[in-house]
């Protein structure tokens, strides 16, 4: 009988989870944890257990510091007073956490820690224009030259999580528009036709992700304001070139190397304004960095 009761009971201390404290506040998606005593490291992921033990949401940690832990809610929902049980893939491989069960962490360990982000984007765009060409002396339409060229951009950046997978990106700074053409403008119809504008833009654009991981794919439209700041061309009237929009369809990358760090990649494609004149638009590649705002 008494052999009988010990294996019950060293039985239902094996199958017991793992608990490791109690939630003490959740602010939205943040949660603040008291690890009472248990380790606990960046990127260990837990479930927060009801008083009737069912499982109730999943969340991430991102930060610890001495007995205090702060986390993220990925899935479910969690309250003040619940339990932490360890998820069982994150002591998987025979290791303890923070020995060898570490290094089989997925990539996810690298998802974001924060909702709002800042940083700086660097670009490349292969820009284009059609333009008519008109008589020098008569001011008649003449014909149409397609221009191209090249530019750079250097902007600050703002990334914002409105949920999960709906990410906000405002960007502002220069945008280089530069293009030439055939030798059709000009007094005598034989100088090169170009232009070579230099803009403030400013530029907001709605994005959804597609995974919540370290690798964060995007598809994204939206829309810029650009300012000119300097103006030089020969293809149209220096006093057209205005304040304008673009309209942009964008796509690309978010790696996270750490929960504190991301480098965003985008290849890009804006629109400006269609007129009966001139038609322009460009494809852009950026890359940049940003940190937890």
């Amino acid at each position: 009988m008494f052999r009988s009761l010990a294996y019950l009971c060293l039985l239902v201390f094996v199958s017991s989870p793992a608990y490791a404290g109690v939630v003490l506040k959740v602010k939205g998606k943040s949660v603040l944890i008291d690890l009472k005593g248990d380790p606990a490291s960046p990127g260990d992921s837990f479930y927060a257990v009801l008083p009737n033990g069912k499982r109730s949401g999943i969340v991430k940690i991102s930060k610890v510091k001495g007995e205090k832990a702060i986390g993220r809610v990925i899935k479910g929902n969690v309250a003040a007073g619940m339990s932490m049980e360890l998820q069982p893939a994150e002591v998987t491989g025979g290791g303890s956490r923070g020995g060898p069960a570490k290094a089989k962490r997925a990539s996810s360990d690298s998802a974001p820690a924060g909702r709002s982000y800042w940083g700086g984007l660097f670009g490349y765009g292969l820009n284009s224009m059609d333009v008519n060409v008109n008589d020098s002396v008569t001011g008649d339409f003449r014909k149409k030259a397609s221009l191209s060229g090249s530019g750079f951009s250097a902007k600050g950046l703002f990334d914002y999580e409105i949920f999960s997978q709906v990410w906000f990106r405002f960007t502002a700074g220069l945008e280089m528009f530069k293009v030439a053409g055939p030798k059709e403008c000009g007094t005598l119809n034989q100088q090169t036709c170009d232009a070579n504008i230099n803009y403030l833009s400013m530029d907001f654009l709605g994005r959804y992700v597609f995974a919540t991981g370290s690798l964060r794919p995007w598809l994204g439209a939206g829309v810029g304001l650009l300012f000119p700041m300097s103006k030089e061309a020969s293809a149209l009237q220096a006093q057209s070139i205005s304040t304008t929009n673009v309209i942009m369809l964008s796509g690309g990358l978010d790696f996270f190397v750490s929960p504190d760090f991301y480098i965003p990649m985008s290849i890009e494609y804006g629109m400006l304004p269609k007129s009966d004149e001139v038609e322009a638009s460009w494809i852009a590649f950026r890359v940049g960095f940003a940190v937890p705002f």
